[in-house]
């Protein structure tokens, strides 16, 4: 039994699910809807501790599901109070069983079917960062839990990992996911991709993810429509909005790159030069070019006062495009 929730406006709905098999395929099944707050369902008798409303334990009884306090504590965990939650957690992760011990042949072959998009996925989740497929080639017992669950259950169980992802850390996680990584192996050593590269990833990550819709094996006996809509467009809301502050970087250096070459162009028609030749001179042959073109346009000595006002706008852009600064 485990925890799902679904989006819906303006947040989300949970549910109590189980995952049956069904033939060879493993599908999900509602137990219980729990309405947008699950917390309703938590009791605090006093002192730092809970329980789940037995109410709720006899209606899964009644549905054939048999479960216990232990097991519909940790469901719930995540809901309790912050500060009875932070008191107990040591308490309630600890009662645990430990992972069940395979041998090394078995083990590899469990891993080996383990779908790939998993597999990554719970490997970046574990280690904090992108690991070697070598590390594959020896037990790996955290992707055991992978085993005799649903598409659901297993997409519900990655999901509440990937909310402990820091800011930082999505992109990378979305690049190792999706074996972006293998298409560009130069996008681990760059801090920021340059613009083609970034319209290239995207292209990349949405091709990937189109692909992994139509793969049978991860649909496990669902729709593509279903798995778009469920479990892969949110991977296309993180990426895109991780990946923001990287577009509003290149639009302005585009955005900066073009006012600068404006700016000389501008005052190469201006003196009647080339762009070349400007880009060329230094501060002080710049400011004697314009010193001498201002002496005839001050208003001061009979020039053109909207002339004069032009000249300098056209001096502070083409010092500003230039890189040099006014002093004092």
């Amino acid at each position: 039994m485990y925890l799902a929730r679904k989006r819906i406006v303006g947040g989300f709905e949970y549910y109590l699910r189980i995952s049956v098999k069904e033939g060879k395929i493993w599908r999900s099944r509602d137990l219980l809807c729990l309405g947008e707050d699950p917390s309703l369902y938590l009791r605090y008798p006093g002192g730092r501790s809970f329980y789940v409303d037995e109410a709720l334990e006899e209606a899964l009884r009644a549905q054939g599901i048999e479960t216990d306090q232990w097991e519909l504590e940790e469901i719930f965990f995540r809901f309790v109070r912050p500060e009875i939650r932070e008191y107990l957690r040591p308490y309630i992760y600890r009662s645990r069983p430990s992972g069940e011990r395979l041998e090394r042949e078995e083990a590899l072959r469990v891993q080996a079917r383990i779908h790939p998009f998993d597999r990554r996925r719970t490997i970046f989740l574990k280690f904090g960062g992108p690991r070697s497929e070598a590390l594959l080639k020896r037990p790996l017992p955290f992707l055991y839990r992978m085993r005799d669950k649903s598409r659901d259950e297993i997409e519900q169980l990655l999901w509440t990992q990937e909310d402990r992802l820091r800011p930082r850390e999505i992109v990378p996680y979305i690049y190792y996911a999706f074996a972006l990584a293998e298409k560009f192996p130069s996008l681990l050593t760059r801090h920021l991709p340059e613009a083609r590269l970034q319209e290239e990833l995207d292209q990349a990550f949405l091709e990937a993810l189109c692909d992994l819709a139509r793969d049978e094996e991860y649909r496990m006996g669902l729709s593509e429509e279903e798995v778009l809509r469920e479990y892969l467009s949110r991977y296309v809301i993180l990426y895109f909005d991780a990946t923001e502050a990287q577009r509003r970087i290149f639009e302005e250096r585009q955005r900066g790159s073009w006012a600068r070459r404006e700016a000389i162009f501008r005052a190469a028609r201006y003196f009647g030069l080339s762009p070349e030749t400007l880009e060329r001179m230094s501060r002080r042959e710049i400011l004697a070019l314009f010193r001498a073109r201002a002496k005839s346009l001050h208003p001061d000595r009979g020039g053109d006062k909207e002339a004069f006002i032009l000249l300098r706008r056209i001096f502070e852009e083409l010092m500003e495009a230039l890189g040099y600064r006014r002093r004092g």
